[in-house]
């Protein structure tokens, strides 16, 4: 009986810890995920101030700039690092993070002039999710958002965090 009683303690006990390291584990993923786009919101403003217009984006990604001679334009950021290149001298301000779920992703767009930074917070009960006047969790899928297998819930754009 009391062997009975003591595995019955243990699968309780278990059964909170396990909890717990799944709720502390989601939580760190979300502020990783903030902290990255803070990082990245910061590389776009120095790619700006540097430019004097944001990087450009294609289907979520970020476009680095290259000007050889008088002709620039945008190309495809090589190796993952948003970069800006002048006749061969390269700029690079930073590794784009990837998000720490290989099923989501970070999006990005940009039209030169503002940019928004994209990505899915999995604790639903963050205070950074926006909310609509009933409580609904407000989602950035139109116009073909994408964070991978969940809805976009948080959006970061020059002015700041989207409130």
């Amino acid at each position: 009986m009391e062997l009975l009683i003591v595995v019955a303690l243990i699968m309780i006990l278990s059964a909170v810890g396990v909890g717990s390291f799944i709720s502390s584990t989601t939580k760190s993923k979300d502020t990783q995920r903030k902290n990255d786009l803070n990082q990245l919101a910061k590389a776009v403003e120095t790619f700006n101030n540097d430019l004097g217009k944001y990087p450009s984006s294609i289907t979520g990604s970020f476009l680095c700039y290259e000007k050889t001679s008088d002709v620039g334009g945008d190309v495809s950021c090589v190796g993952d690092k948003l970069t800006f290149r002048l006749d061969g001298k390269v700029t690079t301000y930073i590794n784009i993070p990837k998000d720490p779920d290989s099923t989501q992703k970070y999006y990005y767009e940009s039209d030169g002039a503002s940019f928004s930074l994209y990505t899915a917070i999995q604790n639903l009960g963050d205070k950074d999710i926006l909310r609509d006047e009933n409580g609904t969790m407000i989602t950035y899928t139109s116009n073909g958002v994408s964070c991978g297998s969940s809805d976009c819930n948080y959006k970061l754009t020059e002015t700041g965090l989207v409130k």
